[in-house]
């Protein structure tokens, strides 16, 4: 910056103060055109591909498709693994299960996964021991599960209905129609004020994961699946599919921004915790682009991923950390 500010300044003196101010202008469309492209800070790789995170404690929680939950530290790490059981698909052989989800709260984690014939099977760990608080007997087509608090959770289901479950109990104690279509993503806003739904026919559903009673819902903003979802206070990020679009959806007010992309679709979202950030992924080169959530101009460009980023984290305001379908572990800081 000093350097740049040196070369205008000897230049103003033969090109005039106008003149001057055209090349700031042209340099700062430039920038809001192309972005800063930043390289990661920190790398890791683990087996399987990321499908969630949830960051505690000082700790990073990933949810895998190879049958294991892992805690890593703040240096990636493996601090803990946790294994769940393979199952076996139609032909009796067995596989890795996939671990829908994972969230954490004061000290215990609660992960969702997969069983045989579509079912799921939900989990709490803690002080070391596992606990099977929903098992598949239940025939629950749960997809993701998240706490509402330390002893109920709220799971989506593929039918687009969700669901208040008493993990001490272990019963469901209210379930209620979410969407119009099936289920596709879910997340919790951190502070567990708000759950945002996301299906398959483009509609994003706001509720209240302790009524389940609908606070919000956009229709027909996105107008295909909705492939990615991030809920943060009252704003919620969400990218679609064929309509290649990223929408930012302010529960309050209901007032929409939209961003289209020409090219590829909208397979990751993020927000910054104070929401002046969001970041989104839409290209074959997997480079995540990070925009302004006011201006929706181009901040930065994350470049390294070498496949599809299904997780996006930020640390704090300024640290990002992401997963992606390979397995790759990345951390970026922003200048």
């Amino acid at each position: 910056m000093w350097l740049l500010y040196g070369c205008v300044s000897d230049a103003s003196d033969t090109m005039g103060g106008d003149n001057v101010k055209k090349i700031l202008a042209l340099i700062l469309v430039a920038l809001s055109l192309f972005g800063v492209d930043l390289k990661p800070i920190q790398e890791a790789k683990i087996e399987g591909a990321v499908l969630d995170m949830v960051l505690g404690d000082g700790k990073i929680f990933i949810a895998t498709d190879a049958s294991r939950v892992l805690v890593l530290d703040q240096n990636f790490s493996i601090q803990k693994e946790i294994k769940v059981r393979q199952i076996k698909d139609f032909m009796g052989e067995l596989n890795n299960a996939d671990i829908y989800s994972i969230d954490y709260v004061n000290g215990t984690i609660l992960y969702l996964a997969q069983a045989e014939d579509g079912y799921s099977e939900l989990f709490l760990y803690r002080d070391g021991k596992k606990i099977n608080v929903l098992d598949k007997s239940k025939m629950m087509y749960a997809k993701a599960a998240k706490f509402v608090d330390e002893k109920r959770a709220v799971l989506a289901l593929m039918s687009d209905e969700v669901v208040l479950y008493d993990l001490e109990a272990k019963k469901v104690l209210k379930k209620a129609k979410a969407g119009e279509y099936f289920y596709s993503v879910m997340s919790m806003d951190p502070d567990r004020k708000y759950i945002a739904i996301g299906d398959e026919g483009g509609e994003v559903v706001v509720i209240d994961p302790k009524t389940l009673q609908k606070v919000k819902a956009f229709k027909d903003i996105n107008k295909d699946k909705i492939l990615s979802i991030y809920i943060n206070d009252n704003l919620v990020a969400a990218g679609s599919r064929a309509d290649k679009t990223l929408a930012l959806y302010d529960i309050i007010s209901g007032a929409t921004k939209v961003v289209k992309n020409p090219d590829f679709f909208i397979y990751v979202t993020g927000l910054s915790p104070d929401n002046a950030l969001v970041v989104y992924g839409d290209n074959e080169k997997y480079i995540l682009k990070v925009l302004d959530t006011n201006s929706l101009s181009l901040r930065y460009r994350l470049v390294g991923h070498k496949n599809i980023v299904n997780v996006v984290r930020f640390e704090d305001e300024k640290t990002i950390i992401t997963g992606s379908e390979t397995g790759e572990i990345k951390k970026w800081r922003l200048k």
